[in-house]
């Protein structure tokens, strides 16, 4: 299993310095978020020779790009601020595309107006799933015209805040170009992150969306009331449970790690997650 990484969570002043760190740091994917180059996450226009410097470093480097950030709030209340996501959504999709990417990331979004990644009360309205389904149908006409995947994941801020409402969402469309990123971390309610929850949590999840599953993020969780989420090792995520349950599903791809917010722990990630999968490997080798 390949490992990679989040760029938003590793800062260099150029394209190249960035990716050569990535490589440096043990990664050999990425879930490419363009305001690591540039000052938005979603540009409506790049800069010219933007997109062919991305790809060159990251063949340079070694490192595939293996999905790419396409996350606005999809239940804005405000529509203006939707219809600008849609457009600031279709940029971002014809881009992954000259990145030879063809996995978009998005965010099923929140009523609160200051941050798509926080709770609000109005999250599980009608209305608020009514709006997600005219985003997801504007999301998906652009799957269509440039052949990508589109991922959701389970957020406990977010309007798809469990793996219910996901299995929902993807029944609702049966479409093949939407699927699931398996964040075992989001998977907690407030009050939930226990050691003795994981597994039963885990378990649930991947009998509703195991067979749907394109990306795995590697990000843990700390014990607690809270949702205090970290980097993998450093909380009660069984990560070793895990890749069993990616292996029973067919899961082949990588583990891309999340939650990294200080790059002093990069090292110790690394060295966790590469340890499980060595551990995981000679275990079926046996």
């Amino acid at each position: 299993m390949k490992i990679g990484m989040y760029t938003i969570e590793m800062k260099r002043p150029t394209t190249g310095e960035l990716f050569a760190a990535i490589n440096d740091a043990g990664f050999s994917q990425v879930q490419f978020d363009f305001s690591s180059v540039c000052d938005e996450q979603l540009p409506l226009r790049f800069e010219p020779g933007l997109l062919q410097e991305v790809q060159r470093q990251a063949e340079r480097n070694r490192v595939e790009i293996v999905a790419v950030n396409g996350t606005f709030n999809m239940i804005h209340p405000s529509i203006l601020e939707r219809e600008d996501g849609y457009k600031r959504f279709a940029s971002v999709a014809e881009a992954s595309r000259e990145l030879n990417c063809e996995f978009v990331t998005l965010c099923t979004g929140s009523r609160n107006t200051k941050s798509m990644w926080a709770w609000h009360e109005d999250n599980q309205n009608p209305e608020a799933w009514e709006d997600l389904l005219i985003s997801t149908d504007k999301v998906l006409e652009q799957a269509e015209r440039y052949d990508l995947i589109l991922g959701i994941e389970c957020e406990p801020n977010n309007c798809i805040n469990t793996p219910e409402m996901a299995c929902k969402l993807l029944d609702t469309f049966e479409s093949p170009r939407l699927k699931i990123i398996m964040d075992v971390a989001n998977l907690f309610q407030k009050g939930q992150a226990r050691k003795e929850n994981v597994r039963p949590i885990m378990d649930n999840a991947f009998n509703l969306l195991g067979q749907d599953i394109y990306l795995a993020h590697g990000k843990d969780i700390k014990e607690g009331n809270d949702l205090n989420p970290t980097y993998a090792g450093n909380g009660i995520v069984d990560f070793e449970y895990f890749l069993e349950k990616l292996d029973d599903v067919g899961y082949v791809g990588g583990m891309l790690l999340h939650g990294i917010h200080d790059e002093r722990y990069f090292s110790d990630s690394v060295t966790f997650i590469n340890d499980i999968i060595s551990k995981h490997k000679k275990r079926f080798d046996i």
